[in-house]
């Protein structure tokens, strides 16, 4: 089974896509639980202000939705999981999408925009009492302080190691702009504002690749902080929507090239295992490399998976992005489809087709070179990477499994087209190409987030309005709630750890969010469960599905919360003690609260539950 053809593994990922979105999503999702109608006036008229209530149309806002829930999660946690071969994950994202991720995204938005565009938060207290709303808002809120932690550290380590990246993603910035103020204050038209700021774009892209730009690791924390507290306060129409829908050309670029690659390339086999083993090293889920936890194996594939793969195959912070800006933005309720499962399958589409297919195509750099006949040791070492040292993609970090194997598919695949000559000068520019798209995930995740903390902590607090509304607005400003969030996200992302390996002798450095990962993944995969329960209950007490349906939404629900629950019990148990003060202090403590707050909240799902059905 490890000899398996790309084209095989391409064919079978689409036509899964393709069916799953018309069968399951259109003709029960939309047909029979949301029962979607045309007729019905969304929160983006309703409630408009132009600021977060603003229609818009509904491939920019695809565009918008679908760059704003695809930060590093899609790429870094598939990367992360392929020590377990390549099977396991494609699987794992493949279910995850189909019966989880995509219905849980969808479900998200519809019933925000039936509640007035109201969060997902707020929608748990309608179904489960006013409790449930401010247990959900506190997991939410925290949730969302490890993902500034986890991507602040990405993005920064990134830009690091491909400082060509850098320069496009800061020169990506103003572009944004300028298509916001000739769509939105200049009238000019969506088609034509796309084409001069994408042409604007690849100058950019071109130009980058010969003017790198140079910052430590520690200042770019510092710079990406900054960032995200000023483009969070914005309105949307300057920067988050223009930039998240220009963005999204990018990333359909980065997927449909993946897709184009392998079509070029049908004949070669993936030179990776279909699978490894259930058992991983305990750094696949943060344990420090170098300690006895670091290299015993007990990162199990079940239940650990969601502390590894974040998103790709579902993700709690869509639930959030979801209600929280896409709700507020939907013009029709025909257009969620689309915007919602159809976004979600696309992330899934990212996953599979362009990290975990390269990444396996590359596994064994002698094998790729010998099936080729191309220069594979010689492009590597361009980038510092010694293919005898380092004889397969695994041994690499996560980040960099992406960019080399991304690199590499589009290398070999181009050189068939224009001969070996352009092997290793394609291999470079594919590669700062597959960390621009990295960095554009996370950049429109970053400023996104802290947003929705922003909304989370002012729901958080609404209970004080009535007794001092001047302690509320100062404790709420958009400004100090910005700064609380970032802040705590930046200590965590901020330090750079040297551990010594014993095994090569050698000490290394290792980014924090190695070790804030799966903290971050857990929580966010453990907020899926607990979005798509509250999503499966709004389906059963508001909408009255019953039967088979309710099933289908209620078992993928109660599998994955069992499923996260185990594995950040576990994380907390074998991880924990060995890491650094400052994770245990941080990472630990959000964790160990996330998981109370979890278990407060399926008490009062299933106490809702039985209300609804009695």
């Amino acid at each position: 089974m490890d000899n398996v053809p790309v084209i095989l593994v391409l064919v079978i990922v689409l036509a899964i896509y393709g069916l799953a979105y018309v069968l399951y999503g259109k003709r029960i999702l939309e047909r029979r639980v949301v029962r979607a109608s045309p007729d019905k006036m969304t929160p983006a008229f309703e409630k408009f202000d132009g600021i977060d209530y603003v229609p818009a149309n509904k491939y920019v806002l695809y565009g918008h939705h679908f760059a704003s829930i695809a930060g590093a999660g899609p790429i870094t946690g598939p990367a992360l999981a392929m020590v377990w071969g390549w099977g396991l994950p494609l699987a794992w994202v493949l279910f995850g999408n189909i019966f989880i991720g995509a219905v849980h995204d969808y479900l998200a938005i519809m019933a925000s925009a039936r509640h007035g565009g109201v969060s997902i938060m707020s929608i748990s207290e309608n179904v489960m009492g006013k409790k449930a709303k401010y247990i959900f808002l506190a997991y939410v809120w925290f949730a969302l302080v490890l993902v500034l932690a986890a991507f602040f550290s990405v993005a920064s380590s990134t830009f690091v190691g491909t400082p060509t990246a850098a320069t496009i993603t800061v020169l990506f910035m103003p572009i944004a702009l300028i298509f916001g103020l000739l769509v939105y204050r200049t009238g000019v038209s969506v088609k034509t504002g796309t084409v001069i700021v994408l042409v604007l774009l690849i100058i950019a892209f071109f130009y980058s690749l010969n003017v790198p730009l140079y910052l430590t690791y520690e200042a770019w924390v510092i710079v990406l902080s900054l960032y995200s507290i000023i483009a969070a306060a914005l309105p949307v129409w300057y920067l988050l929507q223009p930039r998240d829908y220009i963005n999204a050309y990018l990333l359909w670029s980065f997927v449909g090239l993946a897709i184009i690659g392998a079509l070029i390339i049908p004949d070669l086999l993936f030179t990776g295992p279909i699978y490894t083993g259930f058992a991983a090293p305990g750094t696949v889920i943060g344990a420090l490399a170098g300690t006895a936890a670091g290299s015993a194996p007990i990162a199990f594939f079940w239940p650990t998976v969601p502390l590894v793969i974040a998103c790709g195959a579902l993700s709690g912070f869509h639930s959030v992005v979801g209600s929280g800006t896409t709700s507020k933005q939907l013009s029709n309720e025909l257009d969620a489809l689309l915007v919602g499962y159809g976004g979600m399958l696309t992330e899934g589409a990212l996953s599979s087709l362009a990290v975990i297919t390269p990444i396996a195509l590359a596994w064994n750099f002698a094998s790729l070179a010998s099936a080729t006949g191309l220069p594979v040791a010689s492009a590597l070492l361009k980038i510092g990477v010694n293919a005898t040292a380092t004889p397969i993609i695994t041994r690499l970090a996560g980040t960099d499994r992406f960019l080399v194997g991304y690199g590499l598919e589009q290398a070999v695949a181009w050189s068939r087209v224009f001969g070996p000559g352009v092997f290793e000068s394609a291999f470079l520019g594919f590669r700062t190409f597959a960390a621009w798209a990295l960095a554009g995930f996370v950049m429109t995740t970053l400023d996104t987030s802290n947003r929705l903390a922003r909304f989370a902590w002012k729901e958080l607090f609404d209970w004080l309005e009535p007794k001092s509304a001047a302690a509320y607005r100062a404790l709420t400003n958009r400004w100090v709630a910005s700064i609380i969030a970032v802040v705590l996200g930046a200590v965590m992302a901020y330090p750079k750890i040297e551990v010594f390996i014993p095994e090569t002798g050698k000490v290394t450095t290792v980014y924090a969010y190695t070790i804030v990962w799966p903290a971050f993944a857990g929580t966010n995969q453990l907020l899926a469960a607990l979005a798509l329960l509250t999503a499966t209950l709004w389906a059963y007490a508001i909408q009255k599905v019953r039967g088979g349906t309710s099933l289908l939404l209620m078992l993928p629900a109660l599998f994955l919360w069992i499923t996260v629950t185990v594995g950040l019990i576990w994380w907390l148990i074998a991880v924990v003690p060995g890491l650094p003060p400052l994770y245990q202090v941080g990472a630990g403590s959000i964790v160990l609260v996330s998981v109370v707050l979890d278990l407060l909240l399926i008490v009062l799902f299933v106490r809702g539950l039985g209300m609804s059905g009695s």
